[in-house]
């Protein structure tokens, strides 16, 4: 499959580089609160949010493979505007924009192109996290409305986001073929959002709460027979995110590429070491490695659908070598890149998540060992 770079793509990937450099201050963390909505208002103003979809909606109806090499390069002086792009464009938005109704559409996009508007997703519950089709929460047919009941756990965002594109279950036959989605804002009642609480890497994320909760039938996104589509949606997603992981370990491996020509010990600056100069050709190779094959399984991706196996060997490959480039970083970097004054740790934190978010690479290797050995592994037998 070839990748290689338009004329286009490499104009946006410029434009998003300069942008940065020029725009972005270098952040040690998330931004949170009126630092946020600033960012979201500055990234809209510069044509950034929302960079896949229509025109119409205030989008630039850019490919995934355009949008990644944004995130990516956003990514590697300021992760929260690399993360704001790659939500509003090909990661949670994309499941309005893809499966959204028109009035949906234009009800919700132009205010989320704008930067005034925020959707998270719920998905993951307390007993279903890797088996995603053991969900619980429900959605059953009441008049005008579905009426919700359930919880969800681990939605990033969730305590300012407006509206949540909610998994549920829409039959009661106890498959996957029962597992649907819908839009539920903030306020319905019935619904609550739980407290925000710091993960890992100093993101915060809530639990979500719907007890008789009623949701107009105009906000659902789809209902019976559609978890193959919302889960084609969400490998976009996965590769949105795995792109916002290599930009993060780019700048790790940028700023430790800089550090070992400027530090000295033992009167010579450390890149003059040999173990000094294999640690960075072996981050060089695993980035490479990881940048070639995420380009390829985003140049696969034609109208949402794209080879799975191509998105579990990007998302496996880029959440591992992510991990061990930016603990090999911190590691050069000494006891500055444990200190907390320095981004290096907060670096590693933050791509830590990769492994998983999105799938743990445990269940995509199993899916990958069945796409190679041509079998289908059960994994409740």
């Amino acid at each position: 499959m070839a990748y290689q770079l338009t004329a286009e793509q490499l104009q946006w990937q410029s434009v998003a580089r300069d942008f940065a450099e020029r725009k972005l201050t270098p952040a040690k963390h998330w931004l949170e609160g009126e630092e946020f909505w600033k960012n979201a208002e500055m990234l809209a103003e510069h044509g950034f949010l929302g960079v896949t979809l229509p025109e119409e909606y205030g989008g630039m109806n850019l490919d995934l493979f355009s949008a990644m090499l944004i995130i990516e390069e956003l990514c590697k002086v300021c992760p929260t505007s690399g993360r704001l792009v790659y939500h509003t464009g090909p990661g949670i938005t994309n499941f309005i924009n893809h499966l959204g109704t028109p009035e949906q559409k234009k009800k919700y996009l132009p205010q989320i192109t704008a930067g005034k508007y925020y959707v998270a997703l719920g998905m993951s519950e307390p007993d279903a996290g890797s088996a995603a089709t053991d969900l619980a929460t429900t959605a059953v047919e009441e008049g005008n409305f579905y009426k919700l009941n359930g919880s969800k756990i681990f939605v990033s965002e969730g305590h300012f986001a407006h509206a949540f594109v909610v998994y549920a279950r829409f039959g009661n036959t106890g498959s996957p073929s029962d597992i649907g989605a819908i839009l539920v804002e903030r306020g319905t009642p019935g619904f609550s959002v739980g407290v925000a609480e710091e993960n890992m890497s100093g993101e915060f994320q809530t639990a979500l709460y719907f007890d008789d909760a009623l949701v107009p039938k105009e906000n659902v996104l789809v209902t019976r027979n559609a978890f193959k589509a919302l889960m084609g949606v969400y490998n976009g997603v996965r590769l949105g995110y795995a792109a916002q992981t290599l930009g993060i370990t780019q700048a790790a491996f940028d700023r430790t590429c800089q550090y070992v020509k400027e530090r000295k010990q033992f009167g010579k600056q450390i890149c003059e070491f040999q173990g000094v100069q294999w640690m960075i050709a072996d981050m060089y190779l695993q980035l490479e490695s990881a940048r070639a094959l995420l380009y390829k399984a985003a140049a696969e991706v034609v109208d949402n659908k794209t080879d799975k196996t191509s998105v579990s060997v990007a998302k496996v490959y880029v959440a591992e070598a992510a991990k061990k480039i930016t603990d090999d970083c911190l590691q050069l970097h000494g006891g500055y890149g444990f200190s907390k004054e320095y981004p290096l740790e907060w670096y590693y934190r933050c791509v830590r998540a990769a492994s998983i978010a999105g799938g743990t690479i445990q269940v995509h290797k199993t899916m990958l060992a069945s796409s190679v050995l041509g079998r289908k592994f059960d994994q409740r037998k």
